[in-house]
């Protein structure tokens, strides 16, 4: 083996190393999460860890920019101070894109749009079909709630509130309502989870509440938010996105409604 055969050999080898050394030790990314916003994220009690669509669309986008990410949980009020001051580099929790938000943080590109929908059983008998067809009918919907303040303003509408949704869909089911109004994302979630429910009611589309989710960063650190922009585009364009949706709410994301 002559010299420069050597050294070709010595400079491959080296860079074999700097490569697999890089692809081992990634570049660690700070998340802020909280855990009582599911489907998006909640502490799962029986593993103890963090779970949700956000999560696991967060910890694919973090895979396919190259990082690797350390999760913290926060209360959710202290996660937008967390980003600000740079505690962490970036936060995964719920955050619907509000100009308020963005004087003081960068968005990452939406990753959901939100809103309030209606439920009615199975075959719709009171033909509804927006929020206006609901005027002087019986709804159900969970006290303390987004839904509720809606159901408060529908003309000569009697509303009886629950608990949580599971109950007022209950209730609709057992002849006492002719509707639910609830949030689009927790309704198609509960819907997964209990199959059986999904079989007696039908959701209408979103049409009132609408807001894009989105991921944050701090202002300082455009380069993050790019390269989970890139990341983002990546996983719906490869088909994880849809995956990671699909396992959550059970059926595809809409993928036009966060474009526009």
């Amino acid at each position: 083996m002559n010299l420069k055969t050597m050294k070709l050999g010595i400079f491959c080898a080296c860079a074999a190393l700097i490569s697999t050394a890089q692809a081992v030790y990634a570049e660690t990314i700070r998340i802020a999460s909280e855990g009582t916003f599911p489907p998006f994220e909640y502490l799962d009690s029986k593993t103890g860890k963090l779970e949700g669509f956000e999560v696991e669309l967060a910890l694919a986008m973090c895979k396919e920019a190259g990082f690797e990410p350390e999760v913290t949980m926060y209360k959710f009020d202290g996660i937008l101070p967390a980003v600000v001051t740079g505690a962490v580099d970036m936060a995964a929790s719920g955050l619907a894109m509000t100009p308020e938000r963005a004087k003081k943080v960068l968005f990452v590109d939406p990753f959901y749009v939100s809103g309030i929908t209606i439920i009615v059983p199975k075959g719709n008998p009171e033909g509804i079909k927006s929020f206006e067809d609901l005027k002087g009918k019986r709804i159900s919907v969970q006290i303390g709630s987004i839904s509720y303040d809606r159901a408060k303003t529908i003309p000569d509408a009697q509303v009886t509130t629950f608990d949580n949704a599971s109950d007022a869909m209950l209730n609709m089911l057992g002849g006492n309502a002719d509707a639910v109004i609830n949030s689009a994302a927790a309704t198609d979630y509960m819907l997964v989870i209990r199959p059986g429910l999904g079989k007696k009611v039908e959701r209408l589309p979103v049409t009132e509440g609408k807001s894009k989710m989105a991921m944050i960063v701090g202002k300082d650190k455009p380069e993050i938010q790019k390269r989970l922009n890139a990341a983002l585009a990546a996983i719906k364009a490869n088909g994880t996105y849809n995956k990671i949706h699909e396992k959550w709410f059970g059926k595809p994301a809409d993928l036009k409604a966060l474009e526009e």
